[in-house]
């Protein structure tokens, strides 16, 4: 499979040419002939082509189109994003995942998108292979097993400590506890119940997953062979620089940021199982520590750890059972930002310097497991066509 979603390309403009601007929301050629100092106290100016429901309807799914113009250091500029999701690009809904042999009908689709808005570019599809990645979302469902449900797996996921490291706003706990996000200014990295987000889609509440419109009519033909949970994970890279940290932490440094050196299995399962495992690393593995109580949990502590003091030891066992309850947010929540630092330091000593026998949690496992096979999942594993 190929692990991507979202997708935004910067063409720039010796590479493409509007044949019929006035078909942008205002019209191209007013934005193209401002002087600079009528582009306004932002210097920058916008025209979009988003698809309407007779585009739709005629030619299937559609890119959005944004063409801008802006004061930059090196003087004016105008740009092409293309922003578009490879997955209804394809197949049409935004369940269905990618397979490796999907890469060349997807190219040829964004490509005839292009060309049914009047875009024409001037080396043909190999613009399109080469042309600038600035923003890429990496994706995967996950099957749920062994009866646990994508509600279970994100409260796992969240006692994670991340606050240190990145932004967890509020709504990032939407639909009940079924979303959560973690954030900087160009990065989120997202865990959500994908049923959980369907259904709220169909009923016009407010859902975890904003980037495109939701494909509403998934299940009107079909019926479920099984019931399913399905976890979804995105590492949302939206800048240049983003997908270049995230490329190196992978170990993919020197890949260029083209649309065709981004669209690869490797590249797409490599920085999925990186940003996995940084998200674990801040998980408090004290509460999967192997005692049947708190007694002997504390008891194997002291004895191998003969040179902690027993105030560290102590922190761990309370640490422990704090955790059972909310994980260590509700904990940072209590202290304030006066007393975080100090928890902050006491969970780090606890985590990676005492000494103890623990389990991964089971939703990590299943996550990793299912990230090594890196095998797509479709809707027809699930459901069967009403006959």
């Amino acid at each position: 499979m190929l692990g991507i979603d979202t997708v935004i390309l910067t063409l720039y403009p010796h590479e493409y040419a509007i044949l019929r601007p006035w078909d942008f929301t205002p019209n191209v050629n007013r934005i193209t002939e401002l002087n600079p100092q009528d582009m306004g106290k932002g210097r920058f100016m916008p025209a979009v082509r988003n698809p309407s429901k007779h585009d739709n309807q005629e030619a299937g799914y559609l890119p959005y189109l944004t063409f801008y113009r802006g004061i930059r250091a090196g003087g004016m500029t105008h740009e092409l994003r293309v922003q578009f999701s490879a997955t209804k690009m394809v197949y049409g809904n935004s369940f269905d995942e990618l397979l490796s042999s999907d890469i060349e009908l997807m190219y040829k689709q964004v490509f005839d998108g292009l060309k049914y808005y009047g875009v024409r570019l001037f080396k043909g599809i190999d613009t399109l292979l080469n042309a600038r990645v600035s923003a890429i979302h990496y994706a995967k469902n996950f099957p749920l097993t062994n009866y646990m449900t994508a509600h279970e797996a994100v409260t796992e996921i969240k006692k994670c400590d991340v606050n240190s490291w990145r932004d967890v706003t509020e709504n990032g706990y939407t639909n009940n506890g079924h979303g959560y996000k973690t954030h900087s200014k160009y990065y989120e990295l997202a865990f959500y119940d994908k049923m959980a987000e369907y259904y709220k889609g169909r009923r016009n509440q407010p859902v975890f997953d904003k980037d495109l419109q939701l494909q509403m009519n998934l299940f009107d033909d079909k019926k479920l062979v099984q019931p399913f949970e399905v976890l979804r994970m995105e590492a949302r890279l939206n800048n240049a620089r983003t997908i270049k940290t995230s490329l190196a932490k992978a170990g993919y440094k020197d890949t260029k940021i083209t649309f065709d050196a981004l669209c690869k299995k490797d590249v797409s399962q490599a920085v999925l199982k990186q940003q996995l495992a940084e998200m674990y690393s801040r998980y408090p593995k004290i509460s999967d520590a192997r005692a049947p109580d708190l007694y002997t949990l504390f008891s194997e502590l002291y004895v191998q750890n003969p040179k902690r003091s027993m105030a560290t030891i102590l922190s761990a066992v309370g640490l422990k059972a704090l955790n059972l309850e909310g994980g260590t947010r509700r904990l940072k929540d209590i202290v304030g930002t006066r007393g975080s630092p100090n928890l902050l330091r006491q969970v780090k000593v606890i985590n990676h310097d005492l000494a103890y026998r623990f389990e991964q949690p089971e939703v990590f496992q299943l996550l990793n497991e299912q990230l090594d096979r890196f095998e797509p999942v479709h809707l027809s594993n699930f459901v069967e066509d009403i006959k």
